[in-house]
């Protein structure tokens, strides 16, 4: 524990994670587990987020904050970490639907870097998907996401 945990520790939004901020954050470590995020994974993440029933009720300001703050863990830890701090919470019925919406926006862009790569695989292992389900459901979203 750093010297000024205790004074600053509060101030990142620290706690755990909500289910709705769980869910955003594996899809905006997917965003920008590559170093950077593109314009087609951006989109993807939004359209998925605001057509589930779980950000229904969700306002424009508190959306933003959600994404805001997985956005900052993102940067300030990286992707993996973020995948992890959301793991803990996330419900294991939403595994599978944050893994294949993952996915999809990793694959948003028609590239898939090896970093990239490595992050699905990771992310697999943190959400607990068996490798048969997630090879699945990584060749389903190829598929979509050709042409």
């Amino acid at each position: 524990m750093g010297l000024f945990d205790s004074l600053f520790g509060g101030m990142e939004g620290g706690g755990k994670l909500t289910t709705q901020e769980a869910f955003a954050g594996v899809l905006v470590a997917a965003s920008g587990c590559d170093g950077h995020i593109a314009d087609e994974e951006v989109n993807n993440l939004i359209t998925c987020l605001v057509r589930m029933k779980l950000y229904q009720r969700v306002n424009g300001r508190a959306f933003s904050q959600i994404l805001n703050k997985s956005t900052s863990i993102l940067k300030k830890k990286g992707a993996n970490t973020l995948v992890d701090v959301c793991a803990e919470v996330l419900p294991k019925e939403l595994a599978i639907t944050a893994f294949a919406n993952a996915v999809d926006i990793v694959l948003a862009d028609g590239v898939v870097e090896p970093d990239e790569r490595a992050f699905i695989e990771y992310l697999a292992k943190a959400l607990k998907i068996n490798g048969d389900t997630a090879k699945l459901i990584a060749s389903v979203m190829v598929s979509k996401n050709k042409g």
